[in-house]
């Protein structure tokens, strides 16, 4: 009984990591990457990239092909939230699915409305 004790006290058992913290790293590997979805009568592609600083994007649309920087992009737990600038804004909440094949989530308008947005990840 006496060698059980000792043998418990010289050997202490690791603590795991905290759940949290592998759910964020897998969370922001669902999210980063390039996005393609439909909004509003185009096709529209983001690309998320996760940087020692934070978090940060470009988009571009079907119909103005050039790339623009995303404003205020954080992924918060498992949620991306970022926004276009625009007149009326347009801001994303989207989360990714299980495998990270979709983000989907609402489209708030400001000050309109708020719809539904799916996007697929792209190759």
């Amino acid at each position: 009984m006496i060698t059980t004790i000792i043998l418990a006290l010289a050997c202490p058992v690791a603590t795991p990591a905290p759940a949290t913290a592998s759910l964020s790293v897998q969370a922001s590997d669902r999210i980063a990457g390039r996005w393609v979805g439909e909004f509003a009568g185009a096709d529209w592609t983001f690309e998320l990239t996760r940087t020692d600083a934070g978090w940060s994007g470009r988009y571009q649309s079907s119909r103005a092909q050039t790339w623009r920087a995303l404003e205020d992009v954080s992924v918060t737990g498992d949620t991306a939230r970022f926004s276009l600038k625009s007149q009326p804004r347009l801001t994303f909440i989207l989360t990714p699915d299980a495998a990270g094949a979709t983000l989907a989530g609402n489209v708030e308008i400001d000050g309109v409305a708020t719809l539904p947005f799916t996007a697929k990840r792209a190759a």
